[in-house]
């Protein structure tokens, strides 16, 4: 996980980020014995003045400072008794810290939790990677990382990967961030002319499984392994070329994402047997679309139906924020019967320009507030 200066969108500070993101965790903090009664604190990272982890919390119930006489490094800092333990001295409140290693809020924690972002915030940092498992031309590959402008290294955040259509960079797609706000990290993936059949920058959506398939998964590793990610609430979005590419992960890592969003595209033709999982979906399709085919749309819809067990009974779908604009229609329905927490919604649109669209916030918000609300209503599911 290399970090490049440049990085689009004020990306200056795109130096700042490295392979790890951050220093490594908790080793210069040992944990002190518990007392009766008391739970041991985590241990807290190196960069934080050799934070004191073990010992003692409020009521016996979380580590907090060990006592005066183990507040130097934070060792044996162990309340009497199990009791509430004092304070470290005037040494050790400098040397022992007083927060340790902070539980991390926000549901199921990545590795990267208690990290330091290492790099710039409220904008977007482009990474470099070597993907391993596929042909040497098509290893080199780049992603951007968008990070809350108030990131919180303890609190793991949802995560959303957002592919943009041919000829953009990963900076370029649907700007989830409008709706999302400092509520999550935004991953923007990047098309390459080295990896697309055709030559052009594009996702290669001809190929399986690789190259994207192994793409996919190393940038997820990085983000989890640097980041603090809520592992429950891994989402993914994309138009175009960027949709073709979410309707392939929300086929082979469905118990990966727990929701995807697409605007146009298709489903690239896999083996028969390899979407089994249900996804909870949401799809907005311009009808006509002279790029990918309205038909396309639908049928990207069957198979999610058929997938997570709906009927072909609907009923009206309002999305969050929805705009319609002047000479348009916007038609969603939610499908019925689907298994608890896979929801299907559908969306048709006629009467917009381009009729080419990502139906962001140019034109009706539905893959911005509508998909970001759409995915906030799920249930987390088990990573």
């Amino acid at each position: 996980m290399t970090a490049c200066s440049g990085a689009g969108s004020a990306g200056t500070s795109g130096a700042a980020g490295t392979s790890s993101g951050a220093s490594s965790t908790g080793d210069a903090a040992t944990s002190g014995g518990a007392g009766s009664g008391v739970t041991s604190g985590g241990a807290g990272s190196a960069n934080t003045g050799a934070q004191a982890t073990a010992g003692v919390g409020s009521a016996g119930t979380s580590g907090g400072a060990g006592s005066a006489s183990s507040g130097v490094q934070g060792t044996e800092g162990a309340g009497e008794g199990g009791t509430t333990g004092d304070a470290g001295g005037a040494e050790g409140t400098d040397a022992a810290g007083a927060t340790g290693a902070a539980a991390v809020d926000g549901g199921t924690p990545s590795d990267g939790c208690g990290m330091a972002p290492g790099q710039a915030l409220g904008t977007y940092v482009k990474y470099m990677e070597m993907v391993t498992g596929v042909a040497a031309t098509k290893a080199p590959r780049n992603y951007y990382v968008w990070l809350p402008t108030d990131y919180n290294p303890q609190h793991a955040y949802p995560l959303v990967f957002i592919g943009p259509g041919c000829g953009s960079n990963g900076m370029q797609g649907i700007q989830i961030q409008s709706a999302s706000g400092n509520n999550a990290i935004v991953v923007g993936l990047d098309p390459s002319m080295a990896v697309d059949p055709e030559g052009r920058q594009c996702f290669d959506s001809q190929s399986f499984p690789d190259p994207e398939v192994p793409y996919f998964d190393q940038t997820l590793t990085a983000i989890e392994s640097n980041f603090c990610v809520d592992k429950s609430h891994v989402f993914m979005e994309g138009f175009s070329s960027g949709s073709w590419l979410t309707n392939l992960i929300g086929c082979v890592d469905a118990d990966i994402l727990r929701g995807q969003g697409n605007a146009s595209g298709c489903l690239q033709g896999v083996p028969a047997g390899t979407c089994t999982k249900p996804i909870a979906y949401m799809e907005v399709h311009n009808n006509p679309d002279p790029n990918n085919s309205y038909a396309c749309g639908t049928q990207n819809r069957d198979e999610k139906i058929k997938r997570n067990g709906c009927t072909q009974e609907t009923m009206p779908y309002t999305p969050a924020g929805l705009v319609v604009p002047a000479g348009a229609t916007v038609s969603c329905v939610q499908y019925i019967g689907c298994k608890p927490g896979y929801p299907v919604i559908f969306c048709t649109t006629t009467g917009i320009n381009p009729q080419h669209n990502p139906a962001d916030d140019a034109t009706t918000h539905i893959t911005t507030q509508g998909m970001w609300n759409f995915w906030m209503s799920l249930p987390p599911a088990s990573p």
